[in-house]
């Protein structure tokens, strides 16, 4: 009985100890506002991503890999590979900077969904009204060394150190093409003068926190000119064309 009464006692003392521990807390966390940081806790509980998703176009509709697209009776393509560099994003509202992520790299491949999700953690809840970019990889990263992530060179983007990483890869069959198996093969890229092919995208955006980038490739291929121009492997002035075709074919929408 005697140690069933002490080890009431215990309890008691113990109970009367954690609520003047609770109380004092209390009163600490009223002194020092301990109210806004658990609001600001909440608040980043609820805080959503920035999100970019990618849709490649043809003539006003979504495409993919391998699917036909017809451009004329008897002219017809399907696109074996689809891969390309967007880096160096940067979020402004009436021309002045409010968000620029750092290393800024990513590598869309239509073939990996995941991929064709660009999301921007770091950004706060900010007010942008437009969206710059480079299609490509800048020569200031080219000249600063072995990469790793989407800039590593196993991810069959890179030519050599000489070349460069290849900005975009197009490849896939047209009817028109007059190679063997009618297949073209446009890897572009260049970083070095003359064949500079990096290119900078800048688009107005609606206020939205989840974007549609979209590419159309329809004024690309109206562009070739399948007889003389169907495959490109190395940096040159088409290349160049090229890609100031394709970086003036993106667009941003609602999704």
């Amino acid at each position: 009985m005697h140690k069933i009464g002490l080890m009431r006692k215990v309890i008691s003392l113990l109970f009367l100890l954690g609520v003047a521990f609770g109380t004092q807390a209390f009163v600490l966390c009223q002194q020092k506002d301990c109210r806004g940081v658990w609001d600001q806790g909440a608040m980043r509980d609820r805080h959503e991503e920035m999100v970019l998703h990618f849709q490649a176009m043809f003539q006003g509709k979504i495409i993919a890999l391998e699917e036909p697209l017809r451009i004329s009776p008897g002219d017809s393509l399907a696109l074996h590979t689809l891969r390309f560099y967007l880096s160096n994003f940067v979020f402004l509202k009436n021309d002045t900077v409010v968000f620029e992520e750092k290393n800024s790299y990513h590598l869309l491949d239509l073939e990996n969904e995941n991929s064709l999700s660009l999301e921007f953690e770091e950004a706060p809840n900010m007010d942008f009204d437009h969206i710059q970019f480079k299609l490509g990889i800048d020569s200031l990263t080219h000249i600063s060394g072995v990469m790793g992530g989407d800039l590593d060179p196993t991810k069959g983007m890179f030519w050599a150190w000489q070349s460069g990483y290849i900005n975009v890869k197009l490849e896939g069959f047209s009817e028109k093409c007059p190679t063997r198996n009618h297949e073209f093969q446009f890897h572009l890229g260049g970083y070095l003068a003359p064949f500079q092919s990096v290119q900078t995208v800048s688009l107005s955006v609606p206020k939205e926190k989840n974007l549609l980038l979209q590419l159309d490739l329809s004024p690309f291929f109206e562009q070739v000119d399948w007889a003389k121009k169907n495959s490109i492997m190395s940096p040159s002035k088409e290349s160049v064309a090229f890609s100031k075709i394709l970086a003036n074919s993106f667009s941003v929408h609602a999704k």
